[in-house]
């Protein structure tokens, strides 16, 4: 199931990512040792591709990332 950003952002949140700017519609997060962007488009889900890559930043694997919020 793809991961709307409102998904993403509670997520990483649990995993001390914080805000650190927003440029227009992406919005920068960090744990101030990895920074990385997450897109912010309110009316679409985020690809396959920025979810791979946002689990690769944060060195997740899909079913560990789903199972954050189950805690």
């Amino acid at each position: 199931m793809p991961y709307k950003f409102r998904d993403i952002e509670r997520r990483l949140r649990k995993l001390w990512f914080d805000i650190v700017r927003q440029k227009w519609s992406h919005v920068i997060f960090s744990d101030w040792k990895i920074t990385f962007p997450v897109p912010n488009h309110w009316w679409k889900d985020i690809s396959p591709w920025v979810e791979k890559k946002i689990l690769e930043f944060i060195s997740k694997n899909k079913q560990d990332f789903d199972k954050i919020l189950d805690i």
